[in-house]
């Protein structure tokens, strides 16, 4: 997912409530991914403490379990999009708003490439 961000030209990386062997060997892989690129990578303990440092304009949680599609005027620099690894669990989706990018199914790389799209 991160390749795929860095990719389209992302400047920043967030990954929040790393686990298991996303923690151990995902993490120095992505913070190496995101040197070579001469990006930023910030890495906090939950979803709630990387919105309080970045303090974004408005945050789209993108699940498929919403039932909003994410509008083509909600996407603008300035707003955070959170993708799961799993689905959200209930604190998280009071931090913002849920929406899914269609078609619904498809993997969060895939939705990346949907919202960067989508974006131009």
């Amino acid at each position: 997912m991160a390749r795929t961000a860095l990719a389209y030209g992302a400047e920043l990386v967030v990954v929040s409530k790393a686990t298991g062997m996303a923690a151990q060997a995902g993490i120095p892989t992505v913070s190496r991914l995101v040197f070579e690129k001469g990006g930023k990578l910030l890495v906090t303990h939950s979803l709630e403490e990387a919105l309080e440092i970045l303090k974004p304009q408005k945050v789209y949680l993108i699940t498929d379990l919403a039932e909003e599609e994410l509008k083509q005027e909600e996407i603008q620099e300035g707003n955070a999009y959170v993708f799961f690894g799993n689905y959200p669990v209930k604190k998280e989706e009071e931090l913002g708003e849920k929406r899914f990018i269609s078609p619904k199914g498809v993997s969060e790389v895939a939705q990346v490439c949907l919202l960067f799209e989508r974006a131009k």
